[in-house]
């Protein structure tokens, strides 16, 4: 267990928080990139005005708020495609099952409530030689299962 002092709006929280191992959601394994490679790869949805927006992120830990027993996410989004890159990936255009590019690189971490993680997906690392740097292919685990049985 961690005891944190927290700040916000001029109030202060003593809070104890405790590091999760893993996170069972709908039949899914969630866990850091320190436990498992595979299973740190989660596509997360967050509310970003009328929209709802997804992206892929790594999960670097997993914790719980002893005082409300809330999950969250400490995550770090990989980086979109340029709007030239963008253009080059072949994947969209075969719909969301295909999956998308994005840049072999990850965005500074940030804490998710752990309720925004819809699944698990799995990433190819590539180096093709129409985009500059190297990139993933990132394939949510969902549509693979639906593809596979329909």
């Amino acid at each position: 267990m961690i005891k944190l002092l927290l700040c916000t709006s001029n109030l202060i929280l003593d809070v104890v928080i405790r590091w999760c191992k893993a996170l069972h959601i709908g039949g899914m394994t969630f866990q850091p990139v320190a436990r498992s490679q595979r299973n740190s790869h989660a596509i997360v949805q967050l509310p970003q005005g009328l929209h709802n927006t997804q992206f892929p992120a790594q999960i670097l830990g997993l914790f719980i708020f002893t005082t409300t027993e809330d999950i969250f996410g400490v995550i770090s989004r990989y980086a979109s495609l340029n709007d030239t890159d963008a253009k080059c990936d072949p994947y969209p255009q075969f719909s969301a099952v295909a999956g998308q590019l994005y840049y072999d690189a990850v965005e500074p971490p940030f804490v998710v409530n752990a309720s925004n993680f819809l699944m698990l997906f799995a990433m190819t690392p590539m180096q093709l030689d129409y985009i500059s740097k190297p990139v993933v292919h990132v394939l949510p685990l969902y549509k693979v299962l639906h593809s596979s049985f329909s």
